[in-house]
């Protein structure tokens, strides 16, 4: 690991700190939406879980097959596959900055199948509110066009907790960190750390949100 990377992981409120202590300490993880895998790489480095990847973007999913993160990699719709092609469940279900490529319809049906297919934890990352996705970001993948947005009150009212990422004014789609010069860029990741603890307890301020169901506690 690089790093940069290596740090993140251990920041305290970083995206992908956050996301790795979420997760917690399961035997079994399902990686919708999974990509190349170079998250989910990241996150669960030095860990013992066993995890499932979809991804629909067959040259993604090429990728992700020559890492050594995943167990079991499946190519197909999310939807479709999680609804017919799964039989086991998972101690935790893994969906970051995904479900806003899909529409509203699909994701709330996403939404709720995941419900049956987690034992233990639910982790949803999105950005809060639509945001246009830049056209760099796309890589002449189709299917990372964002065509829909989420709310902080679309997951409260499922049961989960919500935090915030990534500070408003910096990451938004025309925030000071977007396209920004080199100098312009280091000012705003220091701004935006400084603030991720606050942006974290009032997501609110985020331009992206960590939804999270711990189903264990629901059930206690």
């Amino acid at each position: 690991m690089k790093i940069i990377d290596i740090l993140k992981l251990n920041l305290p409120f970083s995206y992908m700190g956050v996301l790795r202590n979420s997760i917690g300490n399961p035997k079994t993880v399902l990686d919708l939406g999974c990509g190349e895998g170079t998250l989910m790489q990241f996150v669960s480095d030095g860990k013992n879980w066993q995890i499932t990847g979809i991804e629909i973007y067959k040259k993604a999913i090429d990728v992700a097959r020559k890492r050594n993160a995943y167990y079991k990699l499946i190519q197909g719709d999310l939807l479709k596959t999680i609804k017919n092609n799964l039989k086991s469940k998972y101690d935790v279900v893994f969906f970051s900055q995904v479900i806003e490529h899909v529409t509203r319809s699909q994701g709330e049906k996403i939404l709720d199948e995941i419900e049956k297919l987690a034992k233990k934890r639910i982790i949803v990352g999105t950005p809060r509110g639509f945001m246009e996705q830049p056209h760099e970001f796309l890589d002449g993948n189709p299917h990372q066009v964002h065509k829909s947005g989420w709310s902080i009150e679309d997951f409260t009212s499922r049961g989960y907790e919500v935090y915030g990422i990534g500070f408003w004014p910096i990451w938004s789609h025309h925030g000071l960190g977007r396209n920004a010069s080199f100098f312009t860029m280091i000012l705003s990741n220091v701004i935006s750390y400084l603030m991720s603890p606050i942006v974290y307890f009032f997501p609110v301020l985020g331009a992206g949100i960590i939804a999270i169901k711990n189903k264990e506690k629901k059930n206690d």
